[in-house]
């Protein structure tokens, strides 16, 4: 049986209806995921049961969808090292994890709803923090939430972006190869969907940032622009927002400290992250064999005999 957390009956049925999750086959299909990654020599990758369910959930249990998100997965992590860089939980991580600037709220919306983030852009120093230090620490925050987060991984999860005193330094190192590279690995690689995206009191001089943003973004109906905070506690309720903003989903300091816990936790994990990815020439040798035995597959019977083939 497989070693899975057990699901909120809310969750465990959106699993089940909107996921294609069936307990019937759920262990087999774990087997031939972790199986499949085991033959392949090129990649190298976790393979205990609560990770690759993670993969399996967000490709709705289509087992060749699952085996190209994970190779993706490690052939990202392995190839933009100038974006992710170290696997370690550095100071730098830990100086972010402390800054203020993200928080994820206790409460997802409903028991069966998506995960809440909440980033504050007022409180990215420029002089301290890069975008590719705001992605890489998103990057981290993913995969804890790989191991320990199931709305997150079954029903999605929600961005909130307070554009407060942003400053104009950090606007101007974003463009769009760089935007699309970061989006490739959100969208792509981690097992997870954007629901939405929230922005709130963006001035008009951000304007072209979102532009950008929305641009790269195959889904725009995705990104939701607030006047102010009374808008967005409408869109998704004022009980989900934190307390600082009125409502009821626990305090931004609080989240701050979960982080640094967190990331301390899995202090190990990362470490040990450090020897997982796709080397890339085995890959292409892997896929090279593989092109070459579909060919003769053309033309040879299952046993290895040529076919009779009719020239008439």
């Amino acid at each position: 049986m497989a070693k899975i957390r057990v699901l909120v009956p809310e969750l465990a049925e959106v699993a089940r209806t909107e996921l294609n999750e069936d307990a019937a086959n759920r262990d087999a299909l774990i087997v031939a995921f972790r199986t499949w990654i085991n033959e392949q020599s090129y990649l190298e990758a976790r393979t205990d049961d609560q990770f690759l369910v993670a993969f399996l959930r967000v490709c709705l249990w289509d087992l060749e969808m699952a085996k190209k998100r994970i190779v993706f997965f490690y052939n990202y992590k392995s190839k933009e090292r100038g974006l992710l860089k170290s696997r370690l939980v550095d100071d730098k991580l830990l100086e972010l994890a402390r800054s203020g600037i993200f928080a994820t709220l206790p409460n997802p919306i409903g028991p069966a709803g998506p995960r809440i983030h909440y980033t504050r852009m007022g409180h990215i120093e420029t002089s301290k923090h890069s975008v590719t230090d705001i992605f890489r620490f998103h990057a981290f925050r993913s995969e804890i939430e790989i191991n320990t987060d199931d709305n997150w991984n079954i029903s999605g999860v929600v961005e909130i972006m307070d554009f407060t005193k942003i400053p104009y330094s950090l606007l101007l190192q974003f463009d769009a190869s760089m935007f699309r590279r970061m989006n490739a690995f959100l969208e792509h690689g981690i097992p997870t969907n954007l629901v939405a995206t929230h922005i709130v009191n963006a001035s008009r001089e951000t304007q072209f940032v979102l532009t950008v943003i929305r641009n790269v973004m195959k889904q725009k109906e995705l990104l939701h622009i607030h006047p102010n905070v009374e808008s967005l506690a409408k869109t998704i309720g004022k009980e989900y927002l934190p307390v600082e903003l009125g409502g009821n989903n626990g305090s931004l300091n609080d989240a701050i400290s979960r982080y640094e816990t967190q990331l301390n936790s899995f202090a190990s994990y990362f470490s040990e992250d450090e020897r997982y990815g796709v080397d890339e020439k085995l890959r292409e040798a892997s896929e090279k064999e593989q092109r070459n035995t579909s060919l003769v597959s053309g033309v040879t019977g299952e046993d290895g005999s040529f076919r009779k083939m009719n020239f008439d």
